[in-house]
């Protein structure tokens, strides 16, 4: 990682009124496929009940989808900070380093923070058996379904349940797990978990 990305981010977090004092996460919200993607009401009322436990939300993604993280902020009715679209790799990849917390669809930011040590919270769609996170604390949380392992970038049964049906509370319940050390755990349903 380039020496100048990881001194980048500080300054960058402070502009932005971002304490690393308090309590803070990255919460990238995108994916290339859309069965990939946690729904947005959803995503919302998670960064909405963060925020409210005075959690600092930063919000990244890629210039594409300023749209959905834009309404994503209107939905939460809570203060955020967003650089979707001002991060080379190298600085998201130190903003990642520096978290406390990622909080993720199944996507390369997921690969990052594992490899960085950050722990991570990963709404894991089924609809490819993909790696999870390894080697650094997790949680990594789905519905089960039937049909699971689709291979398809659109829900072919047009309901999203290996994520729809994730309640937005087993969500903020891993990541304050997450933060307050507690230990980490394999893949479980999130069913499971609330």
């Amino acid at each position: 990682m380039p020496p100048a990305a990881r001194q980048h981010i500080p300054p960058l977090l402070n502009t932005h009124g971002i304490d690393p004092t308090r309590p803070w996460v990255v919460l990238h919200p995108g994916a290339t496929a859309s069965s990939r993607r946690y729904p947005v009401e959803h995503m919302a009322a998670v960064a909405q009940q963060l925020v409210g436990d005075n959690i600092q939300i930063v919000f990244t993604g890629t210039a594409p989808e300023a749209e959905l993280v834009a309404a994503l902020q209107a939905q939460m009715h809570a203060p955020s900070c967003s650089l979707v679209g001002r991060l080379d790799l190298g600085e998201l990849a130190a903003l990642i380093e520096q978290a406390p917390l990622l909080i993720a669809n199944n996507t390369g930011t997921v690969h990052i923070a594992a490899a960085l040590g950050t722990p991570v919270v990963v709404l894991y769609a089924l609809t490819n058996p993909q790696h999870t996170p390894w080697q650094t604390p997790q949680r990594v949380l789905f519905h089960d379904v039937p049909c699971k392992y689709c291979y398809k970038s659109i829900c072919p049964a047009g309901h999203h349940h290996c994520l729809r049906l994730v309640e937005p509370a087993a969500v903020v319940d891993a990541a304050h797990d997450l933060l307050t050390g507690v230990p980490a755990s394999t893949m479980f349903p999130a069913e499971v978990l609330a």
